[in-house]
C-alpha cells in the first residue's frame, strides 16, 4: 500500500490497542506503532541507486520477518536510551506491532513482498487489492476520527470493518480466477495456472452537454452520437483507485500468456492480450546473464517483450503484463540495445 496508509493504518492500530500495552506514555506508544508502520519503506532510498538495485531492494530484508525483528529491536533501544519511557520489551513489540501491519497490507497488492529474506527471494503477494485503494485508506480514517478521545473499541470496529473488505476483495479474488481459467477451458486453452490481479479502474466523466456546456448544435439528449459523417462524441475516463470491483485475469497455457479483464460481479469478461512468455523469445536468450535482464526476469510475473531491428540494430523492450491495463502509464520497462561490436545497452524507463 501506499505510505501515507501505512501510517494511518499504524494510527489506528495503536488505537485500538489495551491501554496497558500503552502504559502511563499512551503518546510515546502511539508514536512509535506509526514509526513502525511506514518504517519498511526507508528502502524506497534504494531508488538512488538505480532501477535494477531497486527493484532488488525494495520490499527486501526491510519487509523480512528477520528485517522488522532487526529494526524494532533498534527502535526500541533509541527510544529507551533517549525517550522518557525505558521499558526496552514494550517499546520493542509496539514497533514490531507497526511493522508487521506494514508487511501485512503490502502483501495484500500484486507487487510482491520478499518476507522470507535473507533466506529466500521469493515474491510473495495475495492479490487482493490494488496499491492505492481509497475506500480502504477512507475506512482508516473514517476509524481514526471515530475513536477520538481514547476510544479503543471504536478503533477496533474500523479494524473489523478492513477485516471484512479485505475478505469481500478475497472473495472477488476467488471469482475473477473461476471466470478467467472457466472461459479459457470453454475456448479449448491449455491452462497451466491462472490468476487474478487488481486492475486499476476507471470512471466516465460526464459529457459536456450533461454540464450543460455544449451549444444546442453538439448537445444530443440521448446521448447518442450526432447523425451523418461527425466523428463520434469522446467519451473520457479517469483513473479512481477505489475498490475490488476490477481485475486483470491471467492464464498461462505454457507458450503464451493471455489477459482478460474481468467483472466478477456481473460474471463477464473481455480477453485483450495475447503474448509470448518473455523468457521463450529467441531474443531474449541471446541476452540472458546479462544483470538488468536477470533482474527483470526475476520480478515480472506476465513477462513479455516486444523486438525491434533495423540495420542490425536489435532493441528488445521488456514489460510485464500485470500492468497493463493502466491509463495513461506503462511502468518497469527495460529496453535492451544490441548494436553489432558493442556490448549490449540496458536502459530502464517507464
Amino acid at each position: 500500500m501506499d505510505t501515507v496508509t501505512h501510517g494511518l493504518t499504524g494510527w489506528l492500530v495503536a488505537r485500538a490497542l489495551p491501554d496497558k500495552w500503552k502504559g502511563e506514555h499512551p503518546s510515546i506508544a502511539t508514536a512509535v506503532v506509526v514509526l513502525g508502520s511506514v518504517l519498511p519503506d526507508a528502502d524506497n532510498a534504494a531508488s538512488l541507486l538505480g532501477s535494477e538495485l531497486y527493484l532488488r531492494i525494495h520490499r527486501g530484508l526491510s519487509h523480512s520477518l528477520l528485517g522488522i525483528s532487526v529494526t524494532s529491536l533498534v527502535v526500541a533501544l533509541l527510544f529507551a536510551r533517549f525517550g522518557r519511557w525505558k521499558d526496552a520489551k514494550r517499546l520493542f513489540l509496539l514497533a514490531l506491532v507497526g511493522q508487521v501491519s506494514h508487511v501485512l497490507l503490502d502483501l495484500l497488492n500484486a507487487y510482491g513482498t520478499q518476507v522470507l529474506q535473507p533466506f529466500s527471494d521469493v515474491r510473495l503477494s495475495l492479490d487482493l487489492l490494488f496499491i492505492v485503494d481509497l475506500f480502504f485508506t477512507g475506512i482508516v480514517i473514517a476509524g481514526i476520527a471515530w475513536s477520538r478521545g481514547g476510544r479503543a473499541g471504536r478503533a477496533r470496529v474500523a479494524m473489523a470493518s478492513l477485516a471484512v473488505y479485505v475478505g469481500i476483495a478475497a472473495l472477488l479474488h476467488g471469482r475473477a480466477v473461476d471466470l478467467v481459467r472457466d472461459a479459457a477451458v470453454r475456448s479449448g486453452v491449455r491452462v497451466v495456472t491462472a490468476a487474478a490481479l487488481p486492475l486499476l479502474p476507471s470512471v466516465p466523466l460526464p459529457s459536456l452537454d450533461r454540464l450543460g456546456f455544449a451549444t444546442p448544435a453538439v448537445a444530443f439528449p440521448t446521448g447518442e452520437d450526432p447523425p451523418g459523417n461527425r466523428a463520434p462524441v469522446e467519451k473520457y475516463t479517469v483513473p479512481f483507485p477505489a475498490g475490488p470491483l476490477s481485475w486483470n485475469g491471467f492464464v498461462d497455457d505454457g507458450r503464451t500468456f493471455l489477459r482478460a479483464e474481468v467483472d466478477p460481479l456481473a460474471g463477464t469478461l473481455e480477453w485483450k492480450q495475447r503474448e509470448l512468455r518473455g523468457p521463450d523469445v529467441p531474443e531474449v536468450r541471446a541476452v540472458r546473464g546479462l544483470a538488468d535482464v536477470e533482474t527483470y526476469l526475476w520480478f515480472a510475473r506476465f513477462p513479455a517483450v516486444s523486438v525491434a531491428s533495423d540495420k542490425g540494430r536489435t532493441e528488445v523492450t521488456f514489460y510485464d503484463m500485470r500492468f497493463s491495463g493502466m491509463p495513461g502509464r506503462n511502468p518497469f520497462l527495460l529496453r535492451v540495445i544490441e548494436t553489432p561490436g558493442a556490448p549490449p545497452l540496458a536502459l530502464w524507463g517507464s
